[in-house]
């Protein structure tokens, strides 16, 4: 029995021994408790991860190129803008002077009406000016000469008198 006992002592003090009993309790635990489900669970997820990553690493890529096909455009479009912008600054330019100088054109219009009216008013004014100056000169030169000659002022009675005749004829 006291050989049982140390081989026993011997056993339990080994580190083989202890190893494997380790194992055992170990393996007996991941069976009581499905850690092989968990740890394969985990190491889908991980798989699944990496998959997701490598999918979205993809759609990146995918979306630098595009932006980088864009970046790379950039300049052309930016050319073509301007063009663009220079030929509607044009267009609007022309636009612009057309309507100025039809402006200016009916500016003009208006005023050569003007002065043409004011014109016949001056003119008018000064017809109607010299009329009343002719009439008053008319009027001081007929005293002046039947001043001068009293027989003219009978002889100017007498040939409005036969005047008068003949218009009652």
């Amino acid at each position: 029995m006291q050989e049982f006992i140390s081989i026993l002592k011997y056993i339990l003090q080994s580190n083989v021994i202890n190893f494997i009993l380790m194992l055992i309790v170990l393996a007996w635990c991941v069976k009581k408790l499905n850690l092989n489900k968990s740890f394969d669970e985990s190491v889908l997820a991980v798989e699944n991860g990496i998959k997701k990553s490598d999918s979205e690493k993809n759609n990146a890529k995918k979306n630098l190129d595009k932006a980088k096909s864009l970046i790379d455009k950039l300049p052309e479009d930016i050319t073509k803008l301007k063009k663009s912008a220079q030929e509607k600054g044009e267009i609007f330019k022309s636009e612009i002077e057309d309507n100025a100088q039809k402006s200016i054109l009916g500016l003009e219009k208006n005023i050569n009406r003007t002065i043409e009216v004011e014109e016949k008013k001056i003119s008018n004014v000064m017809t109607d000016k010299t009329i009343a100056a002719s009439i008053e000169l008319s009027g001081i030169q007929i005293q002046k000469l039947l001043k001068e000659n009293p027989d003219l002022h009978n002889k100017f009675i007498m040939d409005s008198l036969d005047e008068l005749d003949k218009v009652n004829l």
